[in-house]
């Protein structure tokens, strides 16, 4: 028996018949392993997918948040509330971009189509109606490949995102061409993002930072790139007129404070309730997906594992967090952080955090998690072996990497602030659709969950006992 607490050997069900794994907690070789239910965890993730885009600050945003309260009450957590914190969000209304050639008698036009050839970056500004601009290609916009260019009034093409810097040399607006990401599909626009640090290095909105460098912003797949810089070399440049190829935009965005959202519940600890273990999951998307493996993947992963640990009766506190607002600079985490700045550096143990740790079978078998700190890691070596010991079949699917590391993502705030992180991240080139169109429901493996869910949760259980 569990020394926090009896084996639950009541099985929960799902689908009609008996769940994936149900039990709460058991043992393998005196090893406490989590139970997982990846059924019902999925059926979280269809809910949340099927809201659409989560973007921070939207309805839609609002009603995940509520979803997951609803689920961490209904699993049992103490104290689950919704904390709200005004930021500036973003959100796009519309967008379209052609481009344009002007011949003798006619204009010849292409129009490129949002989503599929195009996508705005965060916190792109708008244009306020009809833009047509001059195009300069600034191969990797860094300083060096500014240098000499006159970009004054003028649409900058470059293969990576170089704001401020555009926009502080002259530039109107920016195109970012797609030529390093998701090469599997043909290297798609993605949705990149745009932020900036306050004086103590805390993530902070683009805009914040940089309010006199916002320009319109957007990223187009290769080919596009392509036709636009083939464009550009086969221009001419006429007196009065200048260059004979053009690019014209017309982006309705809005950039203004909202409430973003972040999900707290517990499973109180029974000897140290002061002392806290975070388990963190980012619950927004970007505005063109539904955000399947980025993260709803991680979100479900931690309300499952919600519902296996609420009965147990750790020693110290075991703190659930639904985030918001990652994809726009971490800056659901760091709100967190900044609010309960005395309680995560003194009674911050670790931050154990899930973002993409889907693993699509597929394309990659690797499962990676990461530890700041030895102790840690040594324990999860114990809790991998247990774990490869009850559940054979699916572990010999999985390479599960144990690495130094942890502070990606949402665990970087908390690190800052002296806790120590761990990181469950499925191997890069499981997700081809990252940041694009593609990221849906259709491509997430649900028994992948369970492999992540089970160590980190064991590992979690762990510690707080420890």
């Amino acid at each position: 028996m569990h020394k926090a607490g009896a084996v639950v050997a009541v099985l929960l069900l799902a689908g009609g018949g008996a769940a994936w794994y149900s039990y709460a907690v058991s043992r393998e070789h005196g090893v406490p392993l989590l139970g997982f239910d990846a059924d019902t965890a999925y059926s979280d993730l269809e809910y949340l997918c099927n809201i659409g885009p989560r973007t921070p600050g939207s309805p839609e945003d609002e009603t995940g948040a509520l979803y997951v309260q609803s689920r961490f009450q209904e699993a049992g957590l103490l104290n689950v509330r919704i904390e709200e914190y005004r930021v500036t969000t973003f959100q796009v209304n519309s967008a379209s971009l052609s481009l344009l050639n002007l011949q003798l008698r006619e204009t010849v036009r292409k129009d490129y189509t949002h989503i599929r050839d195009f996508v705005l970056y965060q916190y792109s500004g708008s244009t306020g109606g009809t833009l047509r601009l001059e195009i300069v290609d600034v191969g990797n916009g860094t300083e060096e490949a500014f240098g000499g260019v006159d970009v004054t009034g003028k649409a900058v093409l470059s293969t990576q995102q170089c704001l401020p810097r555009a926009a502080e040399k002259g530039a109107r607006a920016v195109i970012v061409q797609n030529t390093r990401l998701a090469a599997e599909l043909g290297y798609p626009p993605y949705s990149g993002g745009l932020y900036g640090a306050d004086a103590n290095g805390d993530s902070i909105p683009y805009p914040d930072a940089y309010p006199n460098a916002v320009v319109p912003t957007c990223a187009v797949s290769m080919a596009v790139g392509n036709e636009i810089r083939d464009a550009m070399n086969g221009s001419r440049r006429l007196p009065v007129v200048g260059s004979t190829v053009r690019m014209e935009f017309n982006f309705d965005t809005t950039i203004e404070k909202n409430p973003i959202y972040n999900v707290i519940g517990d499973v109180k600890g029974s000897k140290s309730p002061g002392d806290i273990i975070y388990i963190v999951a980012h619950r927004d998307s970007s505005y063109i997906n539904p955000g399947a493996v980025d993260n709803a993947a991680g979100v479900a992963t931690i309300m499952e594992m919600a519902r296996k640990m609420a009965r147990s009766l750790p020693a110290k506190t075991i703190r659930f967090i639904s985030t918001d607002a990652e994809e726009t600079g971490l800056l659901g985490a760091t709100e967190y952080c900044k609010a309960h700045e005395a309680e995560v550096q003194k009674h911050g143990i670790t931050c154990i955090n899930f973002d993409m740790n889907d693993v699509n079978l597929r394309r990659v078998k690797v499962l990676n998690l990461q530890c700041s700190n030895a102790n840690h890691s040594r324990e999860l070596e114990r809790i991998r072996g247990a774990f490869q010991g009850r559940y054979p079949d699916i572990a010999k699917k999985y390479t599960i990497n144990i690495t130094g590391g942890g502070g990606g993502a949402d665990g970087g705030p908390f690190m800052k602030r002296g806790t120590d992180g761990s990181l469950a991240m499925g191997e890069w080139g499981s997700s081809w659709e990252y940041h694009t169109a593609g990221d849906t429901i259709q491509f997430v493996n649900r028994e992948s969950w369970l492999v992540g869910g089970i160590l980190l949760g064991s590992l979690a259980l762990s510690i707080a006992d420890g």
